[in-house]
């Protein structure tokens, strides 16, 4: 078994995470790092299948509840690499009551060269999603496209959960 059986063709979603950032106009040269990607699921049968699959992927993992839901952060035995890029962690989400998503990679979350205050004014033509930007710890800012969504952090997730 391989990676990609257990979460699809991550190569070909970040293609599209990719292309997206490229007609925002986002510059490459501001993200340090792609720390992690992001699957969703539509049941809790089908997060503890991807959690069980997704183990022996994993050198370390945190499986908690986080906003009324089960989330699994993991880091790769291996990391998966694309293009400059080496993809240290994974993260599963359980899905929140009353919402309705489907099963498979949803975003992908960077770390910035910078402050996310300096990082959103650079990007001013962006529309940024503010739900996170406030929050306390790792603070963030979202830009949704259609069939994905991107984050962007100054800390990498797996930082921020010492994982």
């Amino acid at each position: 078994m391989n990676i990609e059986s257990v979460i699809g063709d991550y190569k070909s979603f970040l293609d599209e995470i990719f292309y997206n950032l490229k007609t925002v106009g986002v510059s490459l040269g501001d993200l340090v790092e792609l720390d992690h990607i992001a699957y969703r699921t539509d049941s809790i049968l089908k997060y503890e299948e991807i959690k069980e699959e997704l183990l022996p992927f994993l050198k370390r993992y945190s499986d908690k509840e986080f906003g009324g839901r089960n989330i699994l952060v993991g880091r790769f035995e291996q990391p998966l690499i694309y293009s400059r890029f080496k993809i240290s962690g994974i993260e599963v989400l359980a899905p929140k009551k009353d919402n309705m998503y489907k099963n498979g990679l949803e975003h992908a979350e960077f770390v910035i060269d910078g402050i996310l205050e300096d990082f959103r004014a650079k990007y001013k033509n962006i529309d940024f999603n503010l739900n996170a930007y406030e929050r306390d710890i790792n603070p963030e800012l979202i830009i949704e496209f259609d069939n994905c969504a991107v984050k962007f952090h100054e800390i990498s997730l797996l930082d921020v959960r010492k994982i």
